[in-house]
């Protein structure tokens, strides 16, 4: 397997998940779909130009995936057409890469909370720890840090979209 290719791979997970998940609804399957979709583009690794869009090139071949997701849906009652999944892929395609932008303001988001809030939002959502043992750690009981925790995400998510609204008047 080529260690570039595996790299681009896990890469863009997040974004062909989206991408999965917006065209077909449901997350079980998106999940399941995601996962033929995996193994799909690493038995069709030699086909790709290394160089070239992966992003573009995954999605294309996820796209006849939830085709054909969608064809083996309909057999038992009709869903989507293929002219429709055509169109939403096509939105979705045009769409500006609003998870990337994302990301990167949750990162510069992320750095302007103060140590403490950063080392708790680690201690939750990087080392999956319980609200108990945060708990102890600080000294504050389990409701404390739920509304500590609470904060700080409503905090995030206002400088997450602060910061998404000043890079695109722009």
């Amino acid at each position: 397997m080529n260690n570039q290719f595996f790299q681009q791979l896990l890469q863009h997970q997040g974004q062909l998940h989206a991408y999965v998940l917006s065209l077909v609804g449901n997350t079980s399957d998106a999940r399941d779909l995601l996962q033929d979709i995996n193994q799909c583009l690493l038995e069709k690794q030699s086909s790709f130009t290394q160089g070239t869009n992966f992003l573009a090139w995954s999605r294309k071949v996820a796209f006849y995936k939830i085709q054909s997701y969608w064809r083996d849906k309909s057999r038992s009652r009709m869903l989507f057409d293929d002219e429709l999944l055509n169109s939403m892929s096509e939105t979705i395609d045009s769409m500006p890469d609003l998870y990337h932008e994302q990301i990167e303001a949750m990162r510069s988001c992320l750095t302007q909370l103060p140590e403490e809030k950063r080392t708790l939002m680690q201690q939750r959502y990087g080392q999956f720890l319980p609200l108990k043992s945060i708990a102890e750690y600080w000294g504050k009981s389990e409701k404390a840090i739920s509304v500590m925790l609470l904060r700080i995400r409503l905090r995030l998510q206002d400088c997450i979209q602060k910061t998404i609204a000043a890079r695109t008047r722009y």
